[in-house]
């Protein structure tokens, strides 16, 4: 009997290879491979052992990973290489395209792509297991942008570059998140199918790559077709090392998209599939609201007073659209199109920059970005890690007793 990943000519379609069918399984496929070097870890002491994966897989930690876990080298060694047919000269492309339009990337990003993904709660029950993304909003959400930047501009696709370890990082972290979610909500396999599973990794891989296109595309910056399909690829090659292929198959493409246009028809229906009112998504609607409030506050306080403070969700509205905004409990922009023309003028207000030769978008984006990173401890990025099992459990059940101190890893903004 074949296996879906045989069956690519009985899939194609006139919608393409994305049905239905062929969702569902990817949706009880995890990463076989991440979750047995996970049993390594935990063979001795499990909370020791997860504690000190989520303590040592930061995604802006340089540390090679394997120097943490050296019974994990098998691991580290079979997962360094990249697939055999990668054109690195595209993936150059891919990266100096980001490299030109890096600040409406980060307003796409912040903006769009994180915000959209919240309307599926399959996604957001998993962000908000530990609550920190509403607690730390800035410091995970900068975090985000430093793993962006590890994949798309760091020329990161090479044995030992940050690409490839960041994809290692993940997949150990994903397996860990598989173990969690399987002890402390059990109730999400029956519901949802395996935590971190194959269709939600692509889609979240899609969401900083597919959507950062689409935003792109209405903020009107002059990206070419070629363009959009180079910046994608490289995002194709991390879904590859991130683990999204048959299993024992990493030299597959039968798990992601060939180009934008397939990739546009694959997220099209991952929004059909998943996305939901706010009523049936809470947590989809409270990481929402955190990270509006996060982008209000990175306005600079003279332009709130000047009654700016109402771009994050002007950009909000232009990027998402309307019905994603109602999902999320986010309220329209009234007179959008009289604000939409203050934003096109935002640099005839902001001295610093009215001098600059960038465009409107790069300089809300640049503000944007700038006081995240500042926002960070002084230009670091700062996140609160749990360093034993009891703190992470009480994240976990929201448990309002006092956690043990927890470890800070700071490393500076690359």
């Amino acid at each position: 009997m074949q296996t879906i990943a045989q069956q690519d000519s009985t899939r194609m379609n006139a919608t393409g290879r994305w049905t239905d069918s062929f969702l569902n399984q990817l949706r009880q496929e995890g990463d076989n491979q991440a979750d047995e070097a996970l049993k390594l870890i935990l063979k001795d002491d499990e909370y020791a052992g997860i504690s000190r994966l989520f303590a040592s897989m930061d995604a802006n930690d340089e540390t090679l990973p394997g120097k943490s876990f050296p019974v994990l080298s098998d691991f580290f060694h079979s997962t360094e290489k990249l697939p055999p047919d990668v054109d690195l000269d595209r993936i150059h492309r891919g990266e100096d395209v980001f490299n030109r339009h890096t600040y409406e990337g980060a307003l796409a990003l912040l903006a769009k792509s994180l915000p959209e993904g919240y309307q599926a709660p399959n996604l957001t029950i998993i962000l908000n297991i530990s609550g920190d993304l509403r607690t730390h909003t800035y410091r995970r959400l900068l975090g985000t942008l430093q793993t962006v930047v590890n994949v798309s501009t760091c020329r990161g696709f090479q044995t030992g570059g940050r690409a490839v370890i960041t994809a290692q990082k993940l997949r150990l972290l994903h397996a860990g998140i598989r173990h969690l979610t399987q002890r402390y909500r059990p109730e999400y396999a029956a519901r949802y199918g395996v935590p971190v599973n194959q269709e939600d990794m692509l889609g979240t891989v899609l969401g900083f790559s597919q959507l950062v296109i689409e935003g792109w595309r209405t903020l009107n910056i002059g990206v070419t077709r070629q363009e959009e399909e180079d910046f994608l690829y490289l995002w194709l090659v991390f879904a590859r090392m991130m683990g999204i292929h048959p299993a024992g198959q990493p030299d597959s493409t039968a798990y992601v998209p060939a180009n934008v246009q397939e990739a546009e028809t694959f997220y099209r229906l991952y929004e059909r599939r998943h996305y939901v009112d706010g009523s049936a998504n809470p947590d989809g609607v409270a990481l929402a609201a955190a990270n509006l409030a996060m982008l209000n506050e990175l306005v600079p306080w003279p332009l709130r007073l000047l009654g700016f403070g109402i771009l994050p969700r002007l950009c909000m509205t232009e990027l998402m659209g309307d019905d994603a905004c109602t999902r999320l409990a986010i309220s329209p922009v009234r007179f959008h199109p009289i604000l939409k023309a203050l934003l096109l003028n935002l640099h005839r207000v902001i001295p610093p920059f009215e001098k600059l030769h960038h465009t409107n978008h790069q300089r809300l984006g640049m503000i944007l970005f700038q006081n995240l990173i500042k926002r960070s401890y002084g230009g670091e990025v700062t996140f609160t890690i749990p360093t034993d099992m009891a703190q992470l459990k009480r994240m976990i059940d929201r448990d309002p007793r006092p956690a043990p101190a927890a470890r800070q890893v700071r490393t500076p903004v690359q």
